[in-house]
């Protein structure tokens, strides 16, 4: 005789890019074990990918998710994660209040931290959805602009850190990923009819200016925050403590 099957419950949620609420259930033990060895392995890749399995495993309204914006994703997961274990996490904060100063042998002096690891508790079902009012056509001149859109899970690797960074290469690559078309007064030019080399000579023929309205679109890019306040128990300073992103929920 079989064993008897556990009814699972069902939740709705809103996301930004989604008319109607979408439905998911819990994830399950052997979903949880996947998250917890990617988690292990710190590879933000294979991070990605296994957030992207569960989410499609929990999933019971039929969308594709390689289309929904990263930060939707996160709040997703952030609530399928609180319905399936817990509401409540905790994790830790380094306290970098300044308590002194220490000096070295050669006479320099240097700043003394706190440096207690403080235990912070989240509810994650007080989390509020991202807001985006971030224009996604822009205008590089009178008459020329470019109708950008919202990373995927699959294009989203690290954002801020790249554009950061000097592999321009790499940020050409976001941007072409991220683009629906180029315009101007009499057609729409859309980047995946368009040769990438001829994409890239595009953006290379940008002024400073120009260019940096395109990476400032990347750079504001809505996501899961929470704020609050905590008092380090050993030095008793009162911290705002800002959280954003998975990471800084589960990593």
């Amino acid at each position: 005789m079989p064993l008897p099957k556990i009814d699972l419950p069902i939740y709705d949620l809103k996301i930004i890019s989604l008319p109607e609420p979408i439905k998911f259930r819990p994830f399950l033990v052997k979903e949880e074990k996947l998250l917890l060895m990617a988690l292990e392995s710190e590879d933000e890749n294979t991070v990605l990918s296994t957030v992207k399995q569960v989410i499609n495993n929990c999933l019971l309204t039929e969308i594709d998710i390689d289309k929904i914006p990263i930060f939707d994703i996160e709040y997703l997961f952030l609530n399928i994660r609180a319905r399936s274990v817990g509401e409540n996490v905790e994790t830790f904060f380094v306290c970098r209040n300044v308590i002194g100063t220490d000096t070295a042998e050669d006479g320099s002096t240097q700043n003394v931290e706190c440096g207690y690891p403080m235990k912070i508790a989240v509810n994650l079902l007080e989390i509020k959805p991202p807001i985006s009012d971030l224009q996604t056509k822009l205008y590089l001149n009178n008459k020329i602009g470019i109708q950008l859109k919202y990373p995927s899970i699959n294009t989203f690797r690290s954002i801020k850190g790249l554009l950061e960074g000097l592999d321009s290469q790499k940020v050409f690559d976001l941007i072409y990923d991220c683009t629906d078309y180029v315009f101007d007064e009499f057609n729409m030019y859309y980047a995946k009819e368009t040769d990438k080399e001829e994409f890239y000579s595009f953006l290379e023929s940008l002024t400073q200016e120009q260019f940096d309205k395109i990476v400032l679109f990347f750079e504001s890019l809505p996501t899961i925050a929470h704020e609050l306040e905590h008092k380090c128990e050993k030095c008793e300073f009162d911290h705002k403590i800002r959280m954003e992103g998975l990471n800084d929920f589960f990593m």
